[in-house]
C-alpha cells in the first residue's frame, strides 16, 4: 500500500533529493536547498513509500479551494509497473478541491506519455497558453500546459495561473510571461 510521509519525517530524504534532481531538468525545478525556505503552511514535499521502500515524490501547494502539484515522480526503475498511477490516485482521493499541474508540451514521446497518464486519471488539458516562469535568474520561461481535475473556463484559468505565478514563482501577474 502506498503511503506518504513528509520529507522531514521520512527516512528516505536522500532518495527524495536524488530523485528530485534526476527526474526534473534544472530549468523545471528550483534548487533543492531552496525548498526549505518555502512557506511550510502552503508547500508540502511528500515521499511516497510502498511499505518500507521509497518509490517516488510529490510536491504540492495548498491554497483556498486549490491544490497545485508542482512535481511528481516515481523512481525510474519502478516506472511502468502501475506504481505511478496508484500513488497519484491515492493522493487525489484525499483531495476535494480543484487540482492543477503543469505538463510539458507534447513534443516528445515521453511528454506524450505524461499527458496520456494524467488524462487517463480524468485531468483536463486546458487550451489556454501557459508558461512556467523560470526558477533561476537568467533562465527563460518554459512553454507548458496547465492540466486540471475539473475543466476550467478562461477566467478560472487566468485566476489560477496568476495565483501560481504570484505565490509559487513570485512573478507579478502584470509581468507574466506571454
Amino acid at each position: 500500500m502506498i503511503t506518504f510521509n513528509a520529507l522531514a519525517d521520512s527516512d528516505h530524504a536522500r532518495f527524495a533529493e536524488d530523485l528530485f534532481e534526476e527526474a526534473f531538468p534544472e530549468h523545471e525545478r528550483p534548487p533543492f536547498d531552496d525548498l526549505e525556505q518555502r512557506d511550510p503552511t502552503r508547500f508540502h514535499f511528500l515521499v511516497a513509500e510502498n511499505g518500507d521502500q521509497p518509490v517516488g515524490l510529490l510536491t504540492y501547494w495548498t491554497f483556498p479551494d486549490l491544490i497545485y502539484i508542482e512535481h511528481f515522480a516515481i523512481a525510474e526503475h519502478l516506472r511502468n509497473q502501475g506504481l505511478g498511477k496508484a500513488t497519484f490516485l491515492n493522493f487525489l482521493s484525499q483531495q476535494t478541491e480543484q487540482v492543477v499541474l503543469e505538463v510539458e508540451l507534447p513534443t516528445t514521446e515521453e511528454a506524450d506519455h505524461r499527458l496520456e497518464f494524467y488524462a487517463s486519471m480524468g485531468f483536463f488539458r486546458n487550451p489556454f497558453p501557459y508558461q512556467q516562469p523560470p526558477y533561476r535568474a537568467g533562465s527563460r520561461p518554459v512553454d507548458m500546459l496547465l492540466m486540471s481535475k475539473y475543466e476550467l473556463d478562461e477566467d478560472e484559468f487566468c485566476e489560477i495561473r496568476d495565483l501560481i505565478y504570484r505565490e509559487v514563482y513570485h512573478v507579478a501577474p502584470a509581468n507574466t510571461p506571454q
